[in-house]
């Protein structure tokens, strides 16, 4: 496929963040047993029970669903860049405010709905945003929905993933 075809058919990016629904600290205590136990029968090699060690992993798999059920993926979709600066040209940086490129007070939340791909509607966002989400949930979301839009590099990636190491 050509850089021209790569390009025009490429899609708008998403990310997903895991927004914790459920209490999960019983889930996780269990993911720890489970995780330590398995790693005890391996650690005894071929002294063990192979029918422990495949109980074990599946142990391990029902403590690792258990957390992950505490957990619902809230997906955020890229706008189109010509949407994404029409959004912030109406949340324009206030005077004598920390603002930079945008009204940091209403630009984020405004750039999550925009971008927020869920069966929830904006009345009812509204009200998870006021009433179940705390301050750090929020700036999570805000944050996510901004990176999506303006292509942070990911960090994750190491210096010179894209040259061939000889």
């Amino acid at each position: 496929m050509s850089l021209r075809e790569r390009l025009l058919a490429r899609p708008r990016l998403a990310d997903t963040c895991m927004l914790r629904v459920d209490d999960d600290a019983e889930a996780r205590k269990e993911l720890e047993r489970a995780r330590t136990f398995l790693r005890v029968l391996q650690f005894q090699g071929d002294a063990a029970d192979e029918s422990a060690v495949r109980a074990a992993r599946a142990d391990l798999e029902r403590a690792e669903a258990a957390v992950a059920a505490c957990y619902e993926p809230i997906t955020l979709r890229a706008m189109r860049p010509g949407d994404f600066e029409a959004l912030i040209a109406l949340h324009r940086p206030r005077e004598g405010t920390g603002d930079r490129a945008w009204n940091l007070e209403t630009f984020p939340r405004a750039c999550f709905q925009e971008c927020v791909e869920a069966d929830l509607t904006t009345a009812e966002w509204e009200q998870v945003w006021k009433e179940v989400l705390s301050q750090g949930e929020r700036d999570e979301l805000c944050t996510a929905a901004i990176r999506v839009n303006v292509r942070i590099p990911d960090s994750t990636l190491p210096k010179g993933w894209t040259q061939s190491q000889v």
